[in-house]
């Protein structure tokens, strides 16, 4: 199974940019490699800060640009997201019986499950999973059948990055977390936006991959106490679950070249190879 990760595409109201960038046409970029390059992918999943501001307009816009996609799309909440702006434009979106945004999917390779880790009444931005959304990844894990992985999908990351602006607005209760992996089973990786930084590792033994944001980038410095913004090259990670490996690429879609072989000698010996291709 392959399967695309989106994250932090921030949307505003159309007409407005975003630190001089405009989301749509960001996405709109992404949407475009990943229906021309990735035909065989079972779904799109975007980890959240969907819109910026948490406004309807902006969510309206994001619902037109998704329209575009060839594949399935999986919606997170983010810190800057507001669940009932969301649902009265994405009204089918995944509910959880309680109101949450989160789902299970099981598919033949793995077992996909979202949670929403969004407190709304915290203005830090900081994360949060309330007594009845640890209740239900129990009961999620617990259903979960044994011969496939669990791969588990949020916005907040549960530990310290290293990036202290960040880490201040992590995951709050990332204990209780934990004692629901104990209890049951641990997920066998956990991917993550928010950061808007491409970050890799593992907490407490389980693989994570904290993905890049298609828009704005949190800048890497690891001594701020205010957060750094950037204007990096954003990407988008193409995850290939088979039995034996699970291989996550960072495919940059707005890259134009130059594209050349490396065993091409004139390649090697160019002086300027900003209009080669191959």
């Amino acid at each position: 199974m392959k399967f695309v990760v989106l994250t932090d595409t921030h949307f505003v109201v159309p007409g407005r940019l975003l630190y001089g960038l405009d989301p749509a046409a960001r996405l709109a970029a992404a949407i475009e490699v990943i229906n021309r390059d990735h035909p065989d992918i079972a779904f799109v999943i975007v980890t959240g800060d969907l819109a910026h501001w948490g406004q309807v307009a902006a969510y309206a816009e994001l619902r037109k640009v998704l329209g575009r996609l060839v594949a399935p799309v999986v919606l997170l909440m983010g810190n800057h997201d507001r669940r009932q702006a969301l649902r009265e434009v994405f009204p089918a979106v995944d509910d959880d019986g309680n109101g949450f945004v989160q789902s299970v999917r099981r598919y033949d390779a793995a077992t996909v499950i979202t949670l929403d880790t969004v407190d709304e009444e915290n203005p830090t931005h900081a994360g949060i999973l309330c007594p009845a959304r640890l209740d239900f990844l129990d009961r999620a894990l617990a259903e979960a059948p044994a011969d496939r992985p669990v791969l588990l999908f949020q916005h907040h990351p549960p530990f310290n990055t290293g990036l202290p602006h960040m880490d201040r607005i992590r995951l709050r209760n990332p204990d209780d977390l934990w004692a629901v992996f104990e209890k049951r089973r641990r997920p066998d990786q956990i991917f993550m936006g928010h950061v808007h930084r491409p970050i890799a590792g593992s907490w407490r033994g389980i693989p994570f991959h904290i993905q890049r944001a298609t828009v704005h980038q949190v800048a890497f410095d690891l001594v701020s106490q205010e957060i750094p913004g950037s204007l990096e090259a954003p990407d988008y990670a193409l995850v290939d679950v088979s039995p034996d490996a699970l291989v996550i690429h960072q495919r940059p879609f707005l890259y134009d070249g130059p594209h050349y072989w490396l065993h091409d000698k004139a390649a090697q010996d160019a002086a300027d190879i900003s209009a080669l291709r191959p």
